[in-house]
């Protein structure tokens, strides 16, 4: 290992060999895809039919820059107290500042413009809240986290404060994720269940009133098992993508061969990207994307279990969280199996600040492979 200032600079393990892989595979597979569910709408509205796949290629090759960086750099810099409390401080404020100047979009201010580029703020904040939570829960003794007020109760507040503008952007997919990182993470790191499940009805019943408030929300959430109920409307979305899916059949229509991607289903290379998959590649290509996931999801575990300190083991388990959530709250969207709510499918939906983000997150969790306590020959 040498070192230059600060910086510790290691080779890349067999282990990053593997996790870098995965990565790779799934974004090279989501350019693709984005290229095929795209170009209709693509040529429609901006008559060019790569506009979306080149706008992601830029961003992937710049998130792939990033992900290098951040993987050369010791991640005990990136989670020192002044970067990480000045960084919740910069994203909450951004969140906060969206709820109130930022772009309306289906309903909700997520978005605004930072230089004449489009942000959703939301994205950078999941890695530094989940880094966040890393650094408080390791720092914290065994006898604290089993208390109510230094355990449970703190992450409650630190859940309260971070979806507050969230709340105020009508931004409900990224609430239940933020949730689901700071309870996930402070759970393995010890924090006692018993006080989270005393909790949980306060919570539903929160999470209910506050999906019931409006009617848009109602009636999604109404919609979300039987969206033939209202073809036309609030299921609308659904129905087409659940027609895209059957008509995949196990081998699927062929690579560019979507017809639910000609104007049936709005934004097909968002949110929906899964359901164009399953209908141009069949049961083998939704399969492949789950084996996928599958694989990263074992990966990130073996990661945080040998990763050299508590700091390290936390956060590789908020980013594999992270993406995991993401990827089953998309699938259950998509599949009818849920309220439709935008969640975009990591490292394929096109969208430049989730990509970008979520390979800046691949970088740290790669940052802590290497530092595996785990020796590995070098490549």
């Amino acid at each position: 290992m040498a070192k230059k200032g600060h910086i510790k600079i290691k080779k890349l393990s067999a282990a990053d060999a593997e996790l870098l892989s995965i990565i790779v595979i799934m974004v090279l597979f989501g350019l693709v895809m984005v290229g095929s569910a795209s170009s209709v709408n693509a040529l429609y509205r901006y008559d060019d039919s790569l506009y979306f796949l080149r706008k992601q290629l830029i961003v992937a090759a710049v998130g792939f820059a990033f992900m290098y960086i951040i993987s050369r750099i010791d991640y005990h810099i990136i989670a020192s107290p002044v970067i990480i409390f000045l960084g919740y401080g910069a994203v909450w404020f951004l969140m906060l500042l969206a709820a109130f100047i930022g772009d309306n979009r289906n309903g909700a201010n997520r978005w605004i413009d930072i230089g004449g580029i489009s942000v959703q703020p939301s994205e950078p904040a999941k890695i530094v809240l989940i880094v966040l939570t890393a650094y408080i829960c390791s720092k914290q003794s065994k006898a604290a986290l089993n208390r109510f007020g230094s355990g449970v109760g703190l992450y409650l507040g630190i859940i309260g404060v971070s979806v507050f503008p969230l709340l105020l952007e009508r931004h409900k997919s990224a609430t239940i994720v933020f949730a689901i990182l700071v309870i996930a993470i402070s759970f393995i790191g010890g924090a006692n269940i018993k006080y989270y499940l005393m909790m949980a009805p306060f919570g539903i019943g929160g999470a209910l009133a506050w999906a019931l408030h409006d009617e848009y929300s109602r009636q999604r959430v109404l919609m979300a098992f039987d969206p033939f109920k209202d073809p036309k409307g609030s299921g609308y979305q659904a129905v087409q993508s659940l027609y895209a899916i059957g008509s995949g059949g196990i081998f699927g229509l062929g690579l560019g061969r979507s017809q639910q991607k000609i104007t049936y289903i709005p934004e097909p290379q968002n949110d929906f990207i899964f359901s164009i998959i399953c209908e141009e590649l069949g049961l083998i290509g939704a399969l492949s994307v789950v084996v996928l996931f599958t694989f990263f999801m074992f990966r990130g575990i073996k990661v945080a279990s040998e990763a050299p300190d508590k700091l390290g083991k936390l956060i590789a388990m908020g980013l594999t969280t992270l993406i995991m959530a993401q990827f089953v709250i998309n699938i259950f969207v998509v599949t009818a199996m849920g309220p439709v709510t935008g969640m975009p499918l990591p490292f394929f939906s096109a969208g430049g600040t989730n990509l970008l983000f979520t390979l800046m997150g691949m970088g740290l969790l790669l940052n802590i492979s290497r530092q595996s306590v785990k020796k590995r020959p070098l490549i």
